[in-house]
């Protein structure tokens, strides 16, 4: 078995700001959980469209923005917030607050779109390890119902 010594680069910073990445070189850009996180969608899909080469592919996943609208009550669903709110609102994580918006699916599709991409695949998704993992919780009971993950396969055209 021989091995091979690749080069790689950590970049870190703002998806949405320009950090050195070349343009038009890369075939694959995957983005597992992190695409939510951008404070400027249409921005970041624009940069990730120049990193691609011409039929290049981008898929990237997050969670899927039905499952913040309802809560599970005695095995109903019930809506507690608007699907259509795309405000931001603050999230505990540890010992810090983060700022997050539950974009619409149709706000990442138009930005797909007017950034140059054509979506090929989207799939909707609950892992049954991840039911599994919470027990019977509200948040297991709800991933019952609807899904937790999307995933969108897209080709910069």
């Amino acid at each position: 078995m021989t091995s091979q010594r690749i080069d790689a680069r950590l970049v870190c910073g703002p998806m949405e700001s320009e950090c050195g990445i070349p343009e038009q070189y890369f075939d694959y850009v995957y983005s597992i959980y992190a695409i939510g996180w951008t404070t400027d969608l249409n921005e970041t899909f624009s940069r990730i469209s120049s990193y691609l080469k011409k039929d290049g592919i981008f898929i990237f996943s997050w969670s899927h923005p039905i499952h913040k609208c309802v809560s599970a009550e005695n095995n109903n669903l019930i809506f507690c917030n608007s699907y259509f709110d795309e405000a931001w609102y603050s999230v505990a994580l540890e010992d810090k607050e983060i700022m997050l918006s539950n974009r619409k699916l149709s706000t990442y599709v138009n930005a797909l779109s007017a950034n140059g991409f054509t979506i090929e695949q989207m799939i909707e998704e609950t892992d049954e390890d991840i039911i599994n993992a919470y027990g019977e919780d509200d948040f297991s009971n709800k991933a019952k119902m609807l899904p937790v993950t999307f995933i969108i396969k897209a080709r910069k055209l």
